[in-house]
């Protein structure tokens, strides 16, 4: 569907293609042409750990967290050329294909701006004690209970 919407607007050859979240995305086929078919390189971007999801749920059975992996596998390997995985802590796709970089991470200029804030304000100062900075889902599903295990 996407893919059409894409391809009415736009009469060139295109050239690259960047999906997020690919595994899921390509759990119903569309029909038509698939993304690799319609662009010369086609990149995925995962963040999300399904196969822990699954795992971890009380959802879940017996298969369920091997068959989603498998899944997921299968539609990354048939949908991109490439995979870039934000952490390691991701199951492993496809080893030809993937590279782990932050590519959602937090810019350097905005770490750098707020050292220098901090450098300048006693209350802020980060020599003084260690502080802890965070940045995520504040949900179960993404640890929010371990979280605030920690935090006791």
């Amino acid at each position: 569907m996407i893919q059409q919407v894409i391809l009415r607007h736009n009469t060139t050859e295109l050239d690259v293609c960047i999906l997020e979240e690919p595994e899921h995305c390509n759990w119903y086929r569309a029909p038509g042409d698939g993304w690799t078919q319609q662009f010369k390189y086609v990149v995925g971007i995962i963040h999300t750990n399904y196969k822990e999801y699954a795992a971890s749920s009380h959802y879940s059975g017996l298969f369920t967290a091997p068959a989603l992996a498998m899944i997921c596998s299968a539609m990354v390997r048939a949908y991109c050329h490439k995979v870039i995985k934000l952490s390691d802590t991701l199951q492993v796709f496809s080893p030809g294909k993937e590279v782990t970089n932050n590519v959602h991470g937090v810019r350097e200029e905005f770490w750098k701006q707020g050292l220098e804030m901090a450098q300048n304000d006693d209350e802020l100062n980060l020599l003084q004690e260690p502080r802890v900075y965070f940045l995520g889902k504040l949900l179960w599903a993404k640890g929010l209970d371990l979280l605030l295990e920690l935090e006791e």
